[in-house]
Parts: structure tokens; C-alpha cells; sequence
């Protein structure tokens, strides 16, 4: 009978840890079709409800591989004003908003960050990177 209650115990114990971590993790992604024609996919992960893992990337027009996919080949860094491509400052903001999150950045009527410690890495447009971060948040969290 001890034995009984023991493994009863055991395996309620087991069953709830796998629940409680599975609801640790999160798994959310957004599509958004913007007023250009490129789509943005933005995929996070959130643990016990905050921002740990963000991935941001689009579509090029005409172009069968993602901007992230080509690399130096989408030839941002020419115009950039930090000399870095597309992909190096989605990747600086990506860190950022899984460091810092996304409340307290402001945007100019561009769409791009006025916050220094976010200009200092990435230059380029974010006001849909930070929509489509919070609807990937909105579609985790259901």
C-alpha cells in the first residue's frame, strides 16, 4: 500500500512539473504584409511571460530568399549610415528587445528609434518589427 502511494505521488509530481513547463515556454509568430509588398515574419519565445528569444525577417520583392538569407547580398551596408547590413542590425535590435523589450523605445514619424543605445545598432525602420513582436507576444500568450 506504501508502495501505491508512493508511486501515486511520484507520477503526480512528474505529470505537474511537465505541465508547469510547458506552460514556461511560449511559442509565438506574426505575418505581416506591409505597405511595400514585403512580409515580415517575427517568431519569440517567451519564458514564465517575458521576451527571451525574438526572430525578426522579410521578404525581398523579386527575390526567392529572405534578407536574412542574403546577407551582404541585399548590399545595405553602402547606404547605411552605421555601415551595417540588414541583417546585422536586425539582429542588434532582436538582442536588444530580448535584453531590454520593446516599452520604452520611441520611434520618429519614420518608423526608426530615436533612443540612442537603439540608433547606436540599428538604423532602419522598426515601427513593424515592434507590431509584429507585440502580435507574436498577443499570439503566444493564447
Amino acid at each position: 500500500m506504501k508502495k501505491l502511494v508512493f508511486l501515486c505521488i511520484a507520477a503526480c509530481c512528474l505529470f505537474g512539473c511537465q505541465n508547469a513547463e510547458k506552460k514556461a515556454k511560449q511559442h509565438g509568430e506574426a505575418q505581416i504584409v506591409q505597405e511595400n509588398g514585403e512580409k515580415l515574419t517575427v517568431e519569440v519565445e517567451l519564458v514564465n511571460g517575458k521576451l527571451r528569444d525574438v526572430d525578426i525577417d522579410e521578404t525581398v520583392e523579386g527575390k526567392k530568399q529572405t534578407k536574412k538569407e542574403l546577407k551582404e547580398d541585399y548590399q545595405m551596408k553602402q547606404a547605411s549610415s552605421i555601415g551595417k547590413e540588414w541583417y546585422e542590425q536586425v539582429a542588434f535590435f532582436e538582442n536588444y528587445v530580448e535584453k531590454k523589450g520593446i516599452k520604452d523605445i520611441k520611434l520618429n514619424e519614420e518608423g526608426k528609434a530615436t533612443n540612442d543605445d537603439v540608433r547606436s545598432g540599428c538604423t532602419i525602420a522598426i515601427d513593424g518589427f515592434i507590431k509584429g513582436i507585440e502580435e507574436a507576444v498577443k499570439n503566444a500568450e493564447k
